[in-house]
């Protein structure tokens, strides 16, 4: 049931008060022998208060009479030295305290200045007209409010953007029963959709059934593994994917993830028009690669099984946000049209994290470290399939497919604290790199820096709103110098 207005509330209450009075036996007889005691006390108290307000006035013209005319303005007494002691000289920790004030002042300036003013700004303005209650009302209906259709936008620096939309049905047809399903257009060549159904079984588990397509021309290619860099190349590509999950949620927000599907790809050279660069083809006749990455002329068409434990020991929000987190998890998939003998590889990985809950309301540091590899037990595993840090990953800073290898490792360092009810401010240092094979050629000088600033919404499972500002470096020993840098901003659907 959505809030009532203050005003409706109150009016609500005065009339239930009234109702119950009236209802009560005797209440009117009792009314009428007590008003004339109350009005004879209202009357004393004003009587009171205007002698008093009185007297205060005619204490003022007296003090006004009491000064000589041209009377001087004197100056503020200045605050005399009590202990008569003189100020002590800096000491060397407040000397020292400069060098991270200057060194983290642009981190203060963005968060103070570009995040938190306008943000308390618009939060107020959201809040005193109730816009956001507007909003929700206009776009949800049903006899509960279970049914949702809203409009989605994704601007990501470096792909086209699109809009789309969103559909949102809880208990559909039947309780325990929900329907997810979204669309994104971002022209004739750029279509993707997704659908998913789900069941809440008893015991906090739950069944999902859900596929989508995609068609689009705008795939970036920056190498693999020690390859990669900030020369891109472009590919289209068409995909297909079914599967099915069962997952179960136990202590806290610990859960396990059970999954089978199905994925097909293919890709090709058909890419954006308005768009100057090379495809990956021609990119690798201009020496840019070594050679055409794994599955790129053939595609794929694959049986995959996964699963992935994750333990949380936080509790859910509001609660404070200290805890542990560790996820394992492993991949098994094998090509459909040549059998497991031709092309079959596994892919596993895990982290481990840390976080501490600095006020007790959700402003909490954060350190994860991750690792993931995958073996190719026949054949070679198709350069989508691959580990990568890059996108939605740890190294946020980078494109999504910028940062793909046959292993990968990073860690990361993040701060979140809540802005609004519904949106957290983000922040996150991340280093980390992807490699040949088992991490060939792992090393401190050997990884990359990643850094952002942004906005996400707070519990949003299926489709989310996010805004992320952020940068990629070269690996130290090049350098470190600028690489990537990545402006996101709009609805994010992960089902």
């Amino acid at each position: 049931m959505r809030a009532l207005p203050a005003a409706a509330l109150a009016a609500f209450a005065a009339l239930a008060a009234t109702s119950l009075a009236a209802a009560q036996p005797g209440a009117r007889e009792t009314q009428t022998l007590i008003e004339p005691e109350i009005e004879a006390e209202a009357e004393a108290e004003a009587e009171a208060r205007a002698q008093a307000e009185a007297q205060a006035e005619a204490a003022e013209e007296d003090d006004a009479e009491a000064l000589p005319p041209n009377a001087p303005d004197l100056p503020r007494r200045a605050l005399p030295n009590y202990d008569g002691r003189e100020d002590a000289p800096p000491t060397a920790g407040d000397v020292l305290l400069w060098i991270p004030r200057i060194v983290f002042y642009p981190v203060y300036f963005v968060t103070e200045y570009l995040v938190r003013r306008p943000l308390a700004w618009l939060v107020t303005n959201v809040e005193e007209y109730e816009i956001a209650d507007k909003v929700v009302q206009f776009f949800t209906f049903g006899p509960d409010d279970n049914i949702a259709l809203a409009p989605s936008f994704s601007f990501d620096l470096g792909i086209r953007p699109n809009i789309g939309i969103y559909f949102r049905w809880n208990d559909f047809l039947a309780e325990n029963h929900a329907l997810r399903a979204g669309a994104s257009f971002g022209g004739i060549d750029w279509v993707t959709g997704s659908l998913a159904y789900r069941y809440a079984l008893p015991n906090e588990w739950e069944l999902q059934v859900g596929g989508g397509a995609t068609k689009r021309p705008d795939g970036p290619f920056h190498g693999l593994g020690s390859e990669a860099q900030d020369e891109r190349a472009r590919f289209n590509w068409v995909g297909y994917r079914a599967n099915v999950e069962l997952r179960g949620r136990f202590w806290r927000q610990t859960q396990l993830e059970l999954g089978a599907g199905y994925r097909y790809r293919r890709f090709g050279d058909d890419i954006t028009d308005d768009d100057d660069r090379l495809t990956i083809p021609e990119a690798l006749d201009q020496g840019l690669f070594s050679e055409l990455p794994p599955g790129y002329e053939d595609g794929y068409s694959i049986f995959v099984q996964r699963a992935r434990f994750t333990l949380d020991s936080r509790p859910s929000r509001p609660a404070p946000g200290t805890g542990i987190k560790g996820t394992a998890m492993y991949e098994l998939a094998f090509d459909l049209r040549d059998g497991p003998a031709q092309q079959l590889w596994v892919r596993w990985g895990g982290s481990l994290a840390a976080y501490a809950d600095v006020s007790g309301n959700q402003h909490v540091v954060g350190v994860q470290i991750s690792a993931s590899a995958v073996e190719a037990l026949a054949g070679e595993v198709p350069f989508t399939e691959l580990p990568q840090l890059s996108g939605n990953g740890p190294l946020r800073g980078f494109l999504g497919g910028y940062l793909r290898g046959e292993s990968e490792f990073s860690v990361l360092v993040d701060y979140h604290w809540p802005v609004w009810v519904w949106l957290d401010a983000t922040l996150h240092v991340a280093v980390g790199n992807v490699y040949d094979g088992r991490w060939d050629g792992f090393s401190l000088p050997n990884m990359r820096l990643s850094a952002g600033i942004g906005l996400a919404a707070v519990n949003q499972r299926d489709h989310f709103f996010e805004f992320l500002v952020g940068f990629g470096t070269e690996t130290f020993e090049d350098g470190a110098e600028l690489e990537s840098v990545r402006v996101l901003f709009g609805g994010v659907r992960e089902f």
